[in-house]
């Protein structure tokens, strides 16, 4: 392969159950050692496409091309690969030990050279001493591990994980999060994992793979797709998103009315649409990140100013939530959500309090109202 032929390449890609699309025409490329994720919610095909790319699952139509090889038709047996489930699925009966050296024995290589493998993969996941015990001595941590090193004991070019972290408790997870995007950056194995968890995807991967409807509907670095979201599912799915209905309203510059607020938006990020901006009179949601609100304690010179009412304050440790709701002349209501630090905060506000706040035009994002 040549630096820049892609390692897999997914050529549209379908699967039916039945008459139902659980992927429709997906086709995507990843690049040698890099680490993907396919992200989304349960039931948008994620599962299923990395299992076609495993050969467990045969697809409808297209076709899957690992190392130039079209590899569609093959067994798992004959595909070059290591796999890791939510379940772990571990063999009870074995060794911490025996189950990463399962897949070596398989291939009957020299006991010895077994032996030295399993030792290295132990070391590798922080696991020696650990060989003699069996899966039900060891915790939900310390099997993912060993079920990880089984994977790559077999030393393959593709590592598939299926939502390895899943079933770990929220601090385990977090830990095991930052050692397994450590050891894969140091083994430089190619990764495609399948999460539901957006802070995984966003924390670990070099490109993110946003999915919905058995469809492909983003794919950049974390930072492109949480910054710059080409659609409202993937701005809501990824993070937490405020949205506000409104009208463009006409003018030299790009501006949208929100209730009773005129909010200039930056045109280049207007969605869905030919012209530069949409058209004066068409719906539309904006759309900001709680962090972007700025709230206004004294003076101010700035665009973008609205009127709001607290409706809400949750007290999260480090950093208050707050849920502010728009002043209307409609008496319709207009929310928006945003943090505080507490530290930064001369008193502690109260629901019902007034407060001004500033939405930076750069931060504003404009999606025509029907997507």
């Amino acid at each position: 392969m040549t630096a820049t032929t892609p390692y897999l390449q997914i050529r549209n890609i379908s699967k039916y159950f039945s008459k139902t699309a659980a992927l429709d025409d997906v086709s995507l490329e990843v690049r040698e050692g890099e680490f993907v994720f396919l992200l989304g919610p349960s039931g948008c095909g994620k599962t299923t496409l990395l299992r076609i790319i495993a050969g467990l699952e045969e697809p409808t139509a297209g076709q899957v091309i690992q190392a130039r090889v079209d590899v569609t038709k093959l067994p798992p047996s004959r595909r070059d690969f290591g796999i890791v489930f939510q379940s772990y699925a571990l063999f009870p009966n074995l060794t911490a030990a025996q189950n990463i050296a399962y897949g070596l024995e398989n291939r009957r290589l020299p006991r010895a050279q077994v032996q030295a493998r399993v030792g290295e993969m132990l070391q590798l996941v922080g696991l020696t001493g650990y060989e003699a015990r069996y899966p039900a001595q060891l915790s939900g941590g310390q099997q993912q591990r060993v079920a990880l090193a089984r994977a790559l004991a077999i030393s393959p070019s593709l590592l598939l994980l299926d939502e390895p972290l899943s079933a770990l408790d929220a601090r385990v997870r977090a830990r095991l999060r930052l050692e397994v995007a450590a050891l894969q950056r140091r083994l430089g194995v190619t990764t495609i994992m399948v999460t539901h968890d957006q802070e995984e995807a966003l924390t670990m991967a070099d490109r993110v793979v946003v999915m919905n409807r058995g469809r492909i509907v983003q794919v950049g670095s974390p930072r492109e797709v949480y910054r710059a979201p080409s659609t409202p599912f993937v701005a809501d799915f990824v993070g937490l998103m405020n949205f506000l209905p409104g009208v463009m309203a006409a003018g030299r510059v790009a501006q949208v009315r929100c209730g009773g607020a005129l909010l200039q938006v930056p045109a280049e990020y207007v969605r869905g649409h030919p012209a530069p901006f949409l058209a004066p009179g068409s719906e539309v949601m904006v759309a900001i990140r709680p962090e972007d609100v700025r709230i206004l304690h004294n003076g101010f010179d700035v665009t973008n100013v609205v009127d709001t009412k607290v409706h809400e304050v949750e007290f999260l440790g480090a950093f208050h939530r707050l849920h502010l709701r728009l002043s209307q002349p409609t008496g319709c209501s207009l929310d928006l959500t945003t943090y505080l630090d507490p530290g930064g905060q001369a008193k502690p506000l109260h629901k019902g309090e007034e407060l001004s706040v500033h939405l930076p035009v750069h931060a504003l994002r404009v999606y025509p109202a029907q997507s």
